[in-house]
């Protein structure tokens, strides 16, 4: 028992003399306090820790999904036919002579919201088709038939969603078909291989080109504030506004004729052999109250000589359609302003782009990883981590 306590009493005098030493190596000078120097320590202690921290591999925690890499696109809509090319297979059915050198023909088209997305697809009258016969040059079209009925894609906007009905088991499928006519005028010195076109070549339809007549912000649509509605055509103006004036209840350029006072149509052309659509004419005044009044001496002769129209200009709206023709377009112009007719719609400043909903909800777009940023923030962190000599003075 004696020998034991000797034994633990010279190793305890052992360690209090490697205290000791260890101690006194470490000292402070006589001129520093034994407070300050505990003080540097300690922040000594911190910086390196915090050096460590910076410099080692963060854990990974397999419950932890934000630590993944692009994590906002778990949660993007897909929208319906945003998968699908551009251009597809199209069908031609029909041709018809109108005037020398002008023919109105008649494709059958994909309008299947499951294989064409809507920003491809044909809204609003004043768009133009893109096509290309047997893989030739692209040429684009003025379409004279209106937009298409929402009722042709309702069973596709119903698949889109991923609906089933009860007892149907989901599964994979074909995307839904629906195909619908369109009808363009064409010029044989425009776009020769499209006037001349048959049964037998292939025809490609592209994205349709640009948004419409700018109807909504016009406000001419607003039926009660402008019931007298004139229309100035000319050239493939006059497709442009068949394709207006029969657009259906719900198109973004529905003009609700039936529902005003007066429409009529001012169609200039350079002889009466020029004058297209004219087996239209008639069923535009039965079925949609709108008139005719075509000319071949200039918009302001057939202004001037039609005397049946009585009009306010406070509440007349004017359109233009003249298919590019500058000239055409100053001569309405020059009409309107005469006129004092100042709610004016041209095909030459066509409605702005829509703004479609974002893919991704702006609450998941923090997670979203900006590289550039990430690499600033490391640099920060290694800079603020470092030891340098101001952290081991006074």
């Amino acid at each position: 028992m004696q020998q034991h306590l000797q034994q633990q009493s010279r190793a305890g005098f052992g360690r209090q003399q490697q205290q000791q030493v260890f101690t006194s190596s470490r000292a402070p000078a006589p001129h520093r306090s034994v407070v300050g120097w505990v003080g540097r320590q300690r922040q000594v202690r911190h910086i390196a820790v915090r050096s460590a921290a910076a410099t080692s591999t963060p854990k990974i925690d397999d419950e932890d999904l934000m630590q993944f890499p692009d994590r906002y696109k778990w949660y993007e809509a897909k929208f319906a036919a945003d998968d699908m090319p551009d251009w597809i297979p199209g069908r031609f059915l029909a041709a018809a002579q109108q005037a020398p050198h002008m023919r109105l023909l008649t494709f059958e088209v994909e309008v299947s919201r499951e294989r064409v997305p809507l920003r491809n697809a044909y809204k609003a009258a004043g768009q133009r088709m893109n096509v290309r016969v047997n893989g030739g040059e692209k040429r684009t079209l003025t379409i004279a038939s209106p937009p298409h009925e929402e009722g042709l894609n309702k069973d596709a906007l119903f698949l889109c969603k991923g609906d089933i009905f009860a007892g149907e088991t989901k599964q994979a499928r074909e995307p839904t078909s629906t195909l619908a006519e369109v009808q363009v005028l064409v010029d044989s010195k425009e776009a020769p291989e499209v006037y001349n076109m048959g049964a037998d070549d292939l025809i490609s339809v592209g994205p349709f080109d640009g948004h419409g007549l700018d109807m909504r912000s016009s406000g001419i649509q607003a039926v009660f504030r402008f019931p007298t509605v004139i229309i100035f055509a000319s050239g493939h103006g006059i497709a442009t506004a068949a394709a207006l004036l029969e657009s259906p209840l719900g198109a973004p350029t529905h003009l609700s004729s039936t529902l005003r006072a007066d429409v009529r149509v001012y169609y200039n052309a350079p002889n009466r052999a020029s004058l297209c659509l004219t087996d239209r004419y008639e069923r535009w005044a039965t079925e949609l109250k709108v008139e005719v009044v075509p000319t071949t001496n200039g918009f302001m002769d057939a202004w001037d000589g039609d005397d049946s129209l009585v009009y306010d200009p406070e509440t007349t709206a004017a359109v233009i359609l003249t298919g590019g023709d500058e000239e055409a377009e100053a001569a309405a112009l020059e009409v309107c302003k005469e006129a004092e007719i100042t709610a004016i719609v041209r095909d030459s400043q066509p409605a702005a782009p829509p703004v479609y909903l974002d893919s991704t909800p702006k609450s998941f777009l923090r997670w979203k990883k900006d590289p550039e940023a990430d690499a600033m923030a490391a640099a920060a962190a290694a800079a603020d981590g470092n030891i340098t000599s101001e952290d081991l003075t006074d």
